[in-house]
């Protein structure tokens, strides 16, 4: 057997086997079953080649078939370019495309057909350039198809089809090169001819990985991973000793005087090597877990898993709190029946604060605890079973203790729940209720991202639940602010009538203001009272005339004694609009206590009334002090911002906007450092009545 029918035959048993392992599927696509064909095909082409190399016979089978083959391959390609065309390219479209495939073909087996019946002719004939420019023609095409079908495919598909364009890429690029070198010198090169079959047998591999990687196409096939973790380690030991093997030969052949004593040491040194990597425990773990990573497909569907955490620990008020979501979110992935959160407080220790299924521990766990540093500098997972069964796997990696309550509750998985690096909690599991259930890599990778997604919804939920004790003391800080600052309006009423008291005591009118002023000052505690209780008070608007309630607040200012006295000056004598009368007094007296404050006793106020496109204008002008252009645009409807000092709140220029837009209104403010300042306030006229 010559080493042309070597490579012949491996190619045809790499061929076979995977057509053999295709046959295992129950995905019968159209494209499945081209591949299945090209398979069979290509393994009877090889071995008729392997066939007549050892023969030495001129038999017409190897032609013919490597033609079958080469369509058959072809076909494939256009099928799948079909779909990635997607609408471009019709079902008639491609059933044209391989009739001429076929026509073609068929004119290409006239001279080879021609050949065989002309017993006279040589191996290859008259025809001999005609065949190999056919062969040479159908690499072209392959190759063709191949670079049209990977520019065409989405990018997010190129992993699936990248190692089948590779493998059938190779195969083509080869067939390209032999015969183009053929074709220009008119004879087939013996050395490219034997090495073919070993060629197209590296190809196989190749095509089982696009296999593999495409999920309606993967066979069903099961092969132990004993078996791969065995035959792997067996191979690489193979491939090691044969390549130290060639180091020792080289070294006793080019080592002069030292070469037998070098090989002899090169020799103990690998295989001490060889025993030092067989051996260890550590090594064998590493190299089980890269196996099981990257050549075997994932035990969990992750969409499947991912989409039930999700609705688990989202799921609307079914009597179950928020924690005890988060642990059966988590059980429910490994088959745990129960277990424990626990979380960090702010004292620094660790403190189980909720359970399912299992009863929680009153124990705390210390911050400085070799559990806790254990989880927070290695961040993933702790088996308790390994833990026990082997435990310098993680005594390597530092100190760990467990507390004697872990196995008090029989816990069998100990999960780190990290938010941005950090060490929030863990959680507790219990044994899987699947006795068979083992852990690996997977699930501990599965757990560790699902645990840092709950320990980000725990956060949140604790940030969330802070927010809205910040808003609610946020809400009573404000209310307790606006009565505050009512109350100061109160106490300058107050103050403004004792201070005139002496004076006018004697007056029966004045006396009957006193009581109407302590009165309304009454009224308006009770209603701040009831604010303060929480109890909510519905106002509703009336419709009131400005002008008398413009002119009851002048008049009321002037018997305070203010200075200076504001004047009135309407260009109507009555105007409607809809509000609440307390509110409108308070506003616009707060505006006129304004313009008081900042203007000099003979300074003028002046309030101007007028109407315009259905609105009313209030204008309040002072000739006092004035404010920024900057004050105005960034702080004077700002709460809590001021310009007077320690006595002033900011609050009264903000509660008069925001009521006046309540009645769809606004408030517009000119003002210039010295000169003085206008409020421009707008309301809608009511013409109801």
């Amino acid at each position: 057997m010559n080493i042309g029918s070597i490579g012949y035959s491996i190619s045809a048993l790499a061929f076979l086997v995977f057509f053999a392992i295709l046959l295992t599927d129950k995905h019968k696509g159209a494209a499945k079953r081209l591949l299945i064909i090209a398979s069979l095909l290509s393994s009877v082409w090889a071995l008729s080649m392997s066939y007549q190399a050892v023969t030495g016979s001129d038999l017409i089978t190897p032609q013919v078939l490597e033609f079958a083959k080469s369509i058959s391959w072809i076909t494939l390609l256009l099928m799948m370019l079909s779909v990635a065309y997607g609408a471009g390219i019709t079902t008639t479209s491609f059933m044209f495309a391989i009739a001429a495939i076929i026509v073609f073909v068929a004119a290409m087996m006239i001279p080879v057909l021609y050949q065989y019946l002309n017993h006279n002719a040589t191996t290859f004939g008259n025809n001999f350039n005609y065949l190999l420019a056919s062969h040479l023609l159908l690499s072209v095409i392959g190759i063709v198809l191949i670079e049209q079908l990977y520019r065409n495919t989405r990018p997010e598909q190129r992993l699936v089809i990248k190692f089948l364009c590779l493998g059938l890429g190779g195969m083509y690029v080869y067939d390209f090169y032999m015969y183009s070198d053929a074709l220009l010198y008119k004879r087939i090169d013996l050395t490219l001819w034997h090495a073919r079959g070993f060629v197209d047998a590296l190809i196989v591999p190749l095509i089982g990985v696009a296999v593999i990687k495409d999920p309606l196409w993967s066979p069903e096939i099961f092969i132990s991973r004993k078996v791969v973790f065995h035959t792997t380690t067996l191979l690489a030991s193979a491939v090691y000793l044969m390549t130290m093997g060639v180091a020792g030969y080289y070294v006793r052949d080019y080592g002069g005087s030292w070469g037998l004593v070098a090989q002899a040491f090169l020799l103990f040194f690998t295989i001490l090597s060889l025993l030092l990597f067989l051996f260890s425990d550590r090594v064998r773990t590493r190299w089980k877990v890269f196996l099981n990573k990257h050549f075997y497909p994932y035990k969990y569907d992750y969409r499947d898993e991912w989409l039930r955490f999700i609705k688990t620990i989202s799921s609307l008020d079914d009597g179950q709190s928020f924690y005890s979501k988060t642990i059966l979110s988590i059980a429910q992935i490994i088959d745990s029946p129960g277990g424990m959160l626990w979380l960090r407080k702010e004292a620094g220790y660790y403190d189980c604060i909720e359970s399912y299924q299992i009863m929680c521990t009153n124990k705390r766990v210390s911050s400085n605890s070799s559990l806790i540093k254990f989880l927070d500098k290695n961040k993933f997972v702790i088996s308790v079973d390994e833990l026990d069964m082997s435990p310098e796997v993680y005594n390597r990696l530092g100190e760990l203790n467990l507390p004697s309550w872990v196995r008090e509750v029989s816990a069998w998985l100990i999960v780190p729940l990290i938010h941005i690096n950090d060490l929030i909690g863990f959680i507790v599991l219990n044994h899987s209720k699947v006795h068979n259930k083992h852990f690996n890599w997977e699930d501990s990778d599965l757990l560790n991202t699902v645990a840092r997604q709950a320990a980000s919804f725990i956060v949140q939920r604790e940030v969330s639940e802070q927010l809205a004790e910040a808003k609610q003391f946020e809400s009573y800080n404000k209310l307790s602010t606006y009565m505050v600052h009512d109350i100061k309006n109160l106490v300058t009423q107050l103050s403004l009538i004792t201070s005139n008291a002496e004076k006018h005591k004697g007056n029966p009118l004045f006396m009957e203001d006193v009581i109407k002023t302590i009165s309304n000052s009454v009224d308006k505690m009770n209603v701040m009272m009831e604010k303060l209780q929480g109890k909510v008070l519905t106002k509703s608007f009336i419709v009131i005339d400005i002008i008398d309630l413009l002119n009851e607040l002048v008049i009321n200012r002037k018997k305070a004694g203010g200075k200076p006295i504001p004047e009135l000056m309407s260009e109507i004598e009555q105007c409607n609009v809809k509000g609440d009368p307390e509110q409108l007094l308070s506003i616009f007296g707060h505006l006129i206590q304004n313009a008081q404050d900042a203007t000099d006793d003979d300074g003028n106020i002046d309030i101007l009334v007028s109407t315009q496109d259905g609105w009313l204008v209030i204008e309040i002008k002072d000739t006092g002090c004035g404010m920024s252009e900057n004050f105005i645009k960034n702080e004077l409807f700002r709460p809590f911002k001021t310009t007077k000092g320690e006595r002033g709140m900011g609050i009264g220029a903000y509660e008069s906007r925001e009521i006046i837009s309540s009645l769809g209104g606004d408030i517009e403010v000119f003002s210039e450092l010295g000169a003085g300042t206008i409020f421009i306030v707008r309301i809608p006229i009511n013409n109801s009545i």
